[in-house]
């Protein structure tokens, strides 16, 4: 028998210079950015399914066409003109709002806000900042082949696991904790779908805070008595109660609430140099000493770290759907067509 063949040697590596390895890099660092940026192009055609038209696209649009949208300083703002509506109360609750906005910056918290711009021209009549780049839960919740909020997402967003998918499941987690705590601390009521809008990014922003601080839709048998609007839909959207999704939202809520707590002193004061001689109607015939007492106790002066965070998880348990909410939802259907 022969002797077997020797194993034939295997090729030297190809010699890379310095030069050649910075253009792998380079290459590879293209490729990267093209993904990502195709990415974002088809979230962006799908978020428009939804959406409509972007607000800076439509911008452009009606500068190109303008006759003067060469001039230095040219801009568009997008107001509602609000005649036989005392927005008064309104410009009072987006001072709170954004007292709330600046507490969380100076704890270095990333809780999202919203607040608007409105100015109050007379008793009944006023200029109202438009939010764009956002629909109501009611109109998304009734256009063509809408499913689920979570349905949504994933369409718009990509599936989930993918980069954008997850921003905006995180953008949704941390606005909403931060408008739960607003609705709680000042019992903004009325949360209807109409009254709560989602942005191409996917946060939450609630408008409309004509109940507040005591008074609500029924009054003294107003069936909203949940700390907030914390719906089984929404909670899907973060990947379900035992999901890292909804686990950063406890954890974003909580830490909101912490900071809340530390500052309830410029809460209280603002609040109460607010009540002095006021027409609002939250305040006009109420015991205001009482709704300053009351204020007070939702934000928990006495409860040290432990039990605020166990305060916290109550709160939130006792808002996850909610009965008194879908049954509030329920009868905005039923009486004015607005989806639960």
């Amino acid at each position: 028998m022969p002797p077997p063949l020797p194993p034939l040697p295997l090729p030297p590596p190809p010699l890379r210079t310095d030069d050649e390895l910075e253009a792998v890099v380079a290459k590879d660092a293209d490729f990267v950015r093209a993904v990502d940026q195709h990415a974002f192009l088809d979230t962006q055609f799908c978020v428009s399914l939804a959406f409509g038209e972007s607000w800076a696209s439509k911008k452009a649009r009606i500068q190109a066409s303008s006759p003067v949208g060469a001039e230095p300083g040219w801009d568009l703002v997008s107001i509602i003109v609000k005649s036989n509506d005392d927005l008064r109360q309104e410009v009072c609750a987006l001072q709170l709002i954004g007292l709330c906005k600046r507490i969380f910056q100076d704890a270095q918290l990333d809780l999202y806000l919203q607040p608007y711009l409105i100015i109050s021209t007379g008793r009944s009549t006023g200029l109202m900042q438009t939010l764009t780049d956002a629909m109501s839960l009611d109109a998304l919740k009734k256009r063509p082949g809408y499913v689920s909020l979570a349905q949504h997402f994933s369409a718009s967003y990509g599936g989930a696991g993918s980069k954008q998918h997850r921003s905006a499941q995180r953008n949704l987690a941390h606005s909403l904790a931060a408008y739960s705590l607003v609705c709680y601390v000042f019992q903004i009521k009325d949360r209807h779908n109409g009254n709560i809008l989602l942005d191409t990014q996917g946060h939450i922003v609630h408008i409309d805070f004509g109940f507040m601080l005591g008074i609500a839709p029924g009054g003294q048998f107003s069936i909203e008595t949940s700390p907030f609007k914390l719906t089984a839909d929404m909670v899907s959207v973060m990947g379900g109660l035992d999901s890292k999704g909804f686990m950063e939202f406890v954890v974003a809520f909580t830490c909101g609430f912490l900071a809340l707590q530390s500052q309830r002193a410029r809460i209280v004061s603002l609040v109460e140099i607010m009540m002095e001689d006021s027409p609002f109607p939250c305040f006009q015939g109420k015991d205001t000493q009482a709704i300053l007492r009351k204020l007070q106790a939702r934000l928990a002066p006495t409860l040290d770290k432990h039990a605020t965070v166990a305060h916290c998880l109550a709160l939130i348990r006792e808002s996850y759907d909610s009965y008194a909410t879908r049954q509030y939802d329920n009868f905005q259907w039923m009486t004015n067509g607005i989806m639960p």
